[in-house]
């Protein structure tokens, strides 16, 4: 006997296979055993459940077919509320349509609207040949004490390069990191040392005045290595950084005098930018100095100064006096109180220090900047303020100026107002610079068209005449 199912010998006294354990099978007597026939199995048919077409989805620019012929269903998940995906019965996979093409499209329109409009505004170009990347690759690299001794040592007649040879390309500066962190390092070592020493207290004019002065003294060291003529000293520098700021703080504490400027937050984006232009226009008028990289750098110098002193004051008048009264009057002990005030000034110290380089610096740098492109070698004269060019592109550090101080724009999360105007602002610097290296490379340009010419003169023999 053989099994039905694997074939195998099946003793006559066995009632299972040994191979299989399948059930013996034993035809009747005399009769052949018979195979079952082979059974073939049938898959159960699923149900089909109709599916619901649905509304497209109602925001605007929604595909309202993402796949042709497919039914269409609302995913729950989806990432754009009511975008339709394909989905026929329960389990069946779900493609994510990409989003249209034309929103992707549009913003990039709306982005270029925004740089064009722009550019528009501040009289410059398209930025060409710019990468931050390759601008600050010389920052961690080691230099020599003589090489930034020569670095620094620029600005007088012996000094200053000769035109043919200012780099016209984008400058690669690197000293203001070793600023920045020597400052910063500085600041964290008397902070600790205030907060965690007793008898420490005379070391809080040395925190609020290295919390003040390192992020915009760094910037302004960052412009002046923008200043590719290397035809502006540190000395000229310093005098302006000083003596600017006094008289920029005070010009703009006549300008909030006036009862026109008694009105609200906007009127700080006028007098203080007014006042630290005049400052830097009436003190370098020179014609000695006559590239707009120069004007660049004036302004950053005139802010720079205006932000230290400015940050300065909120540091003492806006929270290590008033944190000091509300201890005592809280009824802390004096050390306790003047902790209290010490964090204050602390915060605002680092508020006002990462903000920094968005805010005066970037500005009056702008400002400057496109007076310098009006005036250039020419004396100062009263109508280059009514030139169209500098009107527009002063309307930009103005703008941003009370849009950083305006109380709607302030409630953005993230500092979101500082950095959208601090973005604009340095958009213009950069294109500003980018004329600055264009009118020193058309400088030089003309200067060896006027050597050539010289030459060929100097060339021809006595008694001749040139024909042009």
């Amino acid at each position: 006997m053989y099994c039905v199912q694997c074939g195998s010998d099946i003793p006559a006294e066995n009632k299972f296979c040994n191979n299989c354990g399948a059930a013996a099978y034993q035809a009747s007597s005399g009769a052949a055993a018979v195979q079952p026939a082979a059974i073939t199995p049938v898959a159960p048919a699923i149900p089909q459940p109709a599916v619901q077409a649905v509304a497209p989805a109602v925001y605007p620019g929604a595909p309202q077919a993402v796949y042709p012929g497919y039914p269409q269903a609302v995913y729950p998940n989806t990432p754009y509320p009511g975008m339709p995906y394909p989905q026929a019965y329960p389990g069946q996979p779900v493609y994510y349509a990409v989003p249209p093409a034309h929103h992707t499209a549009q913003q990039m329109n709306l982005l270029r609207s925004l740089q064009g409009r722009i550019q528009s505004l501040a009289s410059t170009e398209q930025l060409e040949g710019f990468s931050l990347k390759e601008m600050f690759s010389e920052v961690f690299k080691k230099k020599s004490p003589e090489q930034v001794e020569d670095y620094m040592l620029v600005g007088t007649d012996k000094t200053t390069p000769l035109i043919d040879l200012v780099e016209t390309g984008w400058p690669k500066p690197w000293l203001f990191f070793r600023v920045l962190a020597t400052l910063i390092v500085g600041y964290v070592v008397c902070t600790f040392m205030l907060m965690h020493l007793s008898d420490a207290g005379n070391l809080i004019p040395a925190v609020m005045i290295l919390g003040s002065f390192a992020v915009p003294l760094s910037t302004l060291v960052l412009f002046f290595e923008m200043n590719t003529p290397r035809n502006v000293s540190l000395h000229m520098v310093a005098k302006l950084f000083l003596f600017g700021a006094v008289v920029s703080l005070g010009v703009a504490l006549l300008g909030y005098s006036l009862p026109i400027f008694q009105l609200g937050t906007w009127e700080a984006g006028i007098v203080e930018e007014v006042a630290k232009l005049l400052t830097a226009v009436i003190v370098m008028r020179s014609i000695r100095y006559k590239y707009i990289l120069n004007g660049i750098l004036f302004g950053a110098t005139v802010g720079a100064g205006f932000a230290c002193f400015e940050t300065t004051g909120y540091a003492l008048n806006s929270a290590l006096l008033p944190g000091l009264l509300q201890g005592l009057q809280a009824g802390q002990t004096i050390d306790v109180a003047t902790h209290s005030g010490i964090v204050a000034m602390l915060q605002i110290l680092r508020l006002r220090g990462i903000l920094a380089p968005l805010g005066h610096v970037a500005w009056t740098a702008i400002a400057c900047g496109a007076f310098w492109r009006v005036k250039q070698d020419k004396p100062l004269n009263p109508s280059m303020f009514l030139d169209t060019r500098f009107i527009k592109a002063f309307l930009i550090p103005v703008s941003m100026h009370a849009l950083w101080d305006a109380p709607a724009f302030m409630q953005l999360p993230f500092l979101g107002n500082s950095i959208i105007t601090g973005v604009i602002s340095w958009y213009v610097v950069f294109g500003l610079v980018q004329q600055g290296l264009k009118q020193v490379k058309e400088e030089q340009r003309s200067h060896l068209q006027q050597t050539l010419q010289t030459v060929e003169a100097s060339m021809q023999p006595a008694g001749s005449v040139a024909v042009s």
